[in-house]
């Protein structure tokens, strides 16, 4: 009987610690779970620099508070952003007033982490306040070191990998921005004369020597004049300028117009504010700029 008893005895004290295995191994992932680093930006172009800059990862959560083909300009947070907003550790916005109504959330959201703004260092167009800057392929270049230098600041632990994938990802940007420069040496500097939906090219513009006019001003929201509309008519028609486009964000109705009144087809879609869905021409930054490249270079063809 003594033998029963004890072997009872020691059977369920090999049952408890068998369940006690079993329990911690399930609550692994919760534990990593608090572990976390949440990570929100404003918008996608943000978005893809921390993906790469973290790649490898597997503690960090990324978000984008503006989605794919959707405009930071004229965005209007939902109650949800509010919530991501609170839990995040860290924030990377653009800043240039280029998301007022984000910054306000992030404010009345209790958030208590840092935010960190990607322009920091970017020198920025004299004349007005122009937050395009990422255009500028070396303006990009600066984003990514300010955001590798906040993930090593927020997480030193990591630090060894956020430097390497960030020399990649300057690397590949770098290689862009030269790839860009010897495609435009291919078109004669007096025909690079791009008109397009909004005065979002101003960096790019000015980094690969073309000349971009729009109707609109910095914010796709902004009214266009109906002097400046036919200031631009004339120009196009006593120019003889064919490189007219449309963006994927802005309203098209009045880019529409000036093409048909100057008779000029439309050239394609640039991709200004918004990377595209994954299977859309922009889905990363490279992507994005090498299709406005092509779309350009094909309309002075």
């Amino acid at each position: 009987m003594f033998i029963r008893k004890s072997f009872l005895l020691i059977s369920s004290f090999i049952a408890l610690a068998f369940v006690f295995i079993l329990y911690n191994q399930e609550s692994t992932p919760y534990v990593q779970k608090q572990d976390t680093l949440k990570v929100v930006t404003s918008f996608t172009i943000l978005r893809d620099f921390a993906e790469k800059i973290t790649h490898g990862l597997t503690h960090i959560e990324i978000k984008s508070i503006v989605p794919p083909e959707a405009d930071p300009h004229s965005y209007q947070p939902i109650p949800l952003d509010s919530k991501i907003l609170f839990e995040a550790n860290i924030i990377f916005i653009n800043g240039l007033d280029f998301e007022k109504g984000i910054e306000k959330m992030i404010q009345s959201s209790g958030f208590k982490g840092n935010v960190y703004k990607a322009t920091q260092n970017v020198k920025v167009r004299p004349d007005l306040i122009d937050p395009h800057t990422w255009h500028d392929v070396q303006n990009a270049i600066l984003y990514v070191k300010e955001l590798r230098n906040a993930f090593c600041t927020e997480d030193p632990k990591h630090q060894d990998i956020y430097l390497k994938n960030a020399a990649e990802l300057i690397k590949s940007l770098e290689n862009l921005d030269l790839w860009i420069k010897n495609e435009f040496k291919k078109i004669p500097i007096q025909k690079r004369i791009v008109v397009t939906t909004h005065d979002a090219f101003w960096y790019f513009g000015k980094a690969y020597d073309i000349q971009f006019l729009s109707p609109v001003g910095i914010s796709t929201e902004a009214e266009a004049s109906a002097q400046n509309v036919a200031k631009l008519i004339n120009f196009i028609n006593e120019n003889n300028i064919k490189a007219v486009f449309v963006e994927n964000l802005a309203n098209s109705k009045l880019i529409e117009q000036i093409a048909g009144e100057t008779k000029r087809s439309l050239q394609g879609t640039l991709y200004a504010d918004s990377l595209s869905d994954p299977n859309g021409p922009a889905p990363d930054f490279v992507s994005m700029l090498k299709h406005n490249v092509h779309t350009i270079c094909k309309a002075f063809e």
